[in-house]
C-alpha cells in the first residue's frame, strides 16, 4: 500500500511518520527543497520532494497512493505573515485535495484545528458539532484555518472520502523547532512571571500522532474527530509542570484586561512575536475539547500529563534547550 505524508518534517507529522512505521508502512514524505529535514533522519520511507502550491508536483507524489494524510499547517501570531498563512493553510489544502480528487485517492486524513471549530464558552469542553464562534476577530491564523476547514468541509459534501482529525496543544519529545514547547523551556529558565485565566486542552504529540492513524484506520468518512487530551487551566498546568520538573509554578494570575491591554499594544510593536491578538485569545479564554467520540469510535487514548512533561524534560534537557 502506498501512502502519502504532507508535514513530515514537523513535530507532529514526523510522529505520524513514526506511527506508520510501527505499523510496517514506509510512506512517501512530500517535502520542500529548502525544508529543515532533521525530524527525518530516523524515519523509513521515500522524501519526495516537491510544493503543496505546485499542482503538478503534488500530483506526482500522490500518483499510485491509496492514502493521503495532510498534516501540513503554518501557525504564525505575527501580522505581516498573513499571506503565508493563507497560502499554506488554505490554497495548500485546495491544491492537494483537487489533486486527490482528480486521481481518486481512496482514502484522505486531514489534520485539523480546533480553533477552526471554535473555542469553549468558559470551561466547558465543546464538541465537534459546537457553532463557530471565532469569527470576526480579524486574526489571520483563526481566518486561514477556518477557511482551510470550510474548504475541506465543501469537498465532503461533493462526496470525497476525508476524515478530520483536530489535536489539542501538542508536547513532548523531540521538538526540534520548539514549535509548541516554548511553553515548557520559558517556565524553566524562570522566563514566565505570570499565569493567565484561560485553559487548553493539552496533548502528547504521540498520542496526537497516534489519533491521526486511528482516524485512517477506523474514522467514518466525513466525520470529525478531537483528540484533545487533557482540558487543563494555565494554573493547573503550571502547578504540575513545577512539580515535575521541580521548579515554582508562577505566582502571579495575570487579569484578561490587562493581557488584553499588553497583547493590542504589543503586537504592531513586535509583529507580535512576544505580545499578539493570537496569544490573547488562547490565553484569556478556554479552548477545551470533548475527545470522547475518538476515544468510542477510534479506540484512542490518552498517556497521563505527567508522563508527556517528563519526557519532554528529558528530552529538552538532553538537546540543549535547557
Amino acid at each position: 500500500m502506498q501512502v502519502l505524508v504532507t508535514g513530515a518534517t514537523g513535530f507532529l507529522g514526523s510522529n505520524v511518520v513514526k506511527r506508520l512505521n510501527e505499523r510496517g508502512i514506509f510512506p512517501r514524505m512530500l517535502v520542500r527543497p529548502t525544508s529543515n529535514r532533521q525530524n527525518l533522519a530516523n524515519l523509513q520511507g521515500e522524501i519526495v520532494e516537491g510544493d503543496l502550491l505546485d499542482y503538478a508536483s503534488v500530483k506526482r507524489a500522490l500518483k499510485g497512493c491509496e492514502q493521503l494524510y495532510h498534516v501540513a499547517g503554518f501557525v504564525s501570531p505575527r501580522p505581516s505573515q498573513r499571506q503565508r498563512l493563507y497560502d499554506s493553510n488554505v490554497r495548500a489544502t485546495e491544491v492537494l485535495l483537487d489533486a486527490a480528487a482528480e486521481l481518486g485517492i481512496p482514502r484522505i486524513v486531514y489534520l485539523g484545528s480546533t480553533t477552526a471549530i471554535g473555542m469553549s464558552n468558559g470551561p466547558y469542553p465543546i464538541r465537534e458539532d459546537a457553532p463557530y464562534n471565532l469569527g470576526g476577530t480579524g486574526i489571520g491564523y483563526f481566518e486561514a484555518k477556518r477557511a482551510a476547514e470550510l474548504a475541506v468541509r465543501k469537498r465532503v459534501e461533493a462526496g470525497m472520502p476525508i476524515v478530520s482529525v483536530y489535536p489539542g496543544y501538542c508536547l513532548g519529545p523531540g521538538d526540534v523547532y520548539l514549535s509548541s514547547s516554548r511553553i515548557i523551556t520559558a517556565f524553566c529558565k524562570g522566563q514566565l512571571f505570570f499565569a493567565p485565566q484561560g485553559g487548553i486542552s493539552f496533548v502528547d504529540v504521540r498520542d496526537a500522532a497516534e489519533a491521526v492513524v486511528l482516524g485512517m484506520e477506523k474514522g467514518r468518512i466525513g466525520e470529525r474527530y478531537f483528540a484533545g487530551g487533557h482540558n487543563l487551566t494555565y494554573r493547573e498546568f503550571f502547578r504540575i509542570l513545577a512539580k515535575v520538573s521541580g521548579r515554582r509554578p508562577p505566582r502571579i494570575v495575570m487579569p484578561n484586561w490587562l493581557l488584553y491591554v499588553l497583547c493590542v499594544l504589543g503586537e504592531p510593536l513586535t509583529d507580535g512575536d512576544i505580545f499578539s491578538r493570537l496569544f490573547y485569545m488562547v490565553m484569556a479564554n478556554y479552548h477545551w475539547y470533548d475527545s470522547s467520540k475518538a476515544q468510542q469510535e477510534l479506540g484512542w487514548t490518552v498517556r497521563p500529563i505527567e508522563e508527556t512533561l517528563r519526557d519532554a524534560l528529558n528530552w529538552l534537557q538532553r538537546a540543549g534547550y535547557l
